[in-house]
């Protein structure tokens, strides 16, 4: 399925509704639409599938994954939203979904975790996944793929790429295979990329330094819209840290329980399944975390 949508081109920095600068690193030549589901468990330990969609932009050596709700937001595609403009913080949370961007600056992958009330940005080296080639073909959204299989950061990945799509890239920091891939699953079966659409569009793919934040000014008595600054950190730091905090046993029933009151920048009010910590979603019942890296 191809999705035709056209967006006029982007200096080299654009503005947010909020007046909130973005660094414009380049212009997508289409953007791929991915289903993205895990099999975890619930706070009780029951099977349960999680499902989000994402957005991957793809333009000359930049390529960016991101929930597809927010590329929408940016793309002031409201009426696409819907009106359940949180709603989808809450999935998103459930399955701490980072922003990916692959290539920049280049040979480096940029990513935005969160481990609220923090969001952190980790800079590395752009790791290419090791693959062999397997027999046989599948079709997927339309388009006759090739199998392949490989190891990245200690998973085995199962995977079609549509060599009829003239890119090395695919979803999250999966590459280098002569097409798109447009499905993805680890040998586990966890977790699952599968392509359910294609805009061919000329589009920003953005960056920023920090994330927009609505804060409680006692001063003003009001409620105020920051940015703030992203925390730094390796990706062995983030890795230990996302295990310390989400895997362990009382995050699925109590996801603030690390949390010191000190460090709570606001608290938003709650609704029957999330809320707000510093600008960012925390449910109120998590699932079982399930890593996408390994190493």
């Amino acid at each position: 399925m191809i999705l035709a949508f056209a967006a006029s081109t982007m200096s080299a920095q654009m503005l947010t509704r909020d007046n909130v600068k973005l660094d414009t690193l380049c212009q997508t030549k289409f953007t791929a639409v991915y289903q993205y589901s895990i099999n975890t468990a619930d706070a009780d330990g029951k099977p349960v599938t999680d499902s989000i969609r994402l957005a991957l932009q793809v333009g000359d050596g930049v390529w960016k994954t991101w929930t597809y709700e927010r590329y929408l937001f940016q793309q002031q595609r409201d009426e696409e939203i819907g009106d359940d403009h949180f709603g989808f913080m809450h999935n998103e949370a459930l399955m701490h979904i980072a922003t990916t961007t692959v290539g920049y600056p280049e040979g480096k992958t940029i990513t935005l975790e969160s481990i609220p009330p923090f969001q952190y940005e980790v800079t590395e080296d752009t790791e290419m996944p090791t693959w062999n080639m397997v027999e046989g073909s599948d079709s997927v959204c339309g388009y006759l793929c090739q199998k392949a299989n490989g190891k990245f950061r200690g998973k085995t990945w199962n995977v079609l790429y549509a060599e009829d799509i003239p890119t090395a890239v695919g979803p999250w920091k999966l590459q280098g295979l002569p097409g798109l891939i447009t499905y993805a699953t680890d040998e586990e079966d966890i977790h699952t990329f599968k392509l359910i659409g294609i805009y061919q569009e000329s589009a920003p793919i953005t960056y920023s330094a920090g994330s927009l934040v609505s804060e409680f000014s006692i001063e003003e008595r009001r409620m105020r819209k920051t940015v703030k600054p992203y925390m730094k950190a390796t990706r062995e730091k983030m890795l230990k840290q996302k295990k310390n905090v989400f895997g362990n046993r009382l995050y699925p029933t109590n996801p603030m329980f690390y949390m010191d009151v000190k460090e709570i920048v606001s608290v938003g009010q709650k609704s029957g399944s999330y809320q707000f910590v510093g600008g960012l979603c925390v449910p109120v019942k998590a699932h079982k975390y399930q890593t996408l890296e390994l190493k």
